[in-house]
């Protein structure tokens, strides 16, 4: 069986590694990027199951450009998209762009998460 793929975009090094260590023992195989440029790079070259999206990120392209850009494609359109955010107010604009979930990282476990993604990628 081939790992599924994890693309987490978010520019918080340390949830990066938490993350890796908690799907360590799972088939899921973890991948990180910290900017929306490097996102849609990744998502061409690695061709991940699932992408777990901050809104905030450095290098001029925000969480909300990069949820656009993977609506807009047909290649990637089906991927989906929780998006993990400090922000608690932009949940129905994420949602309306194409997010499956939202969770705002200050009300959210990494258990919730790691939940999540084992949903999805189930």
């Amino acid at each position: 069986m081939t790992k599924k793929k994890l693309l987490i975009v978010d520019d918080d090094l340390s949830l990066f590694k938490a993350y890796q260590e908690m799907f360590d023992s799972t088939k899921i195989e973890v991948l990180g990027v910290s900017t929306g440029k490097d996102a849609l790079h990744a998502l061409n070259l690695q061709k991940p199951d699932l992408v777990i999206l901050d809104i905030m990120l450095p290098g001029g392209m925000n969480g909300f450009d990069v949820l656009e850009k993977i609506e807009a494609s047909s290649q990637h359109k089906s991927i989906p998209v929780i998006v993990l955010t400090n922000l608690d107010s932009e949940e129905k604009v994420a949602k309306s762009i194409g997010a499956q979930k939202y969770f705002v990282k200050a009300n959210t476990s990494k258990k919730q998460i790691v939940e999540t993604v084992l949903k999805y990628l189930a």
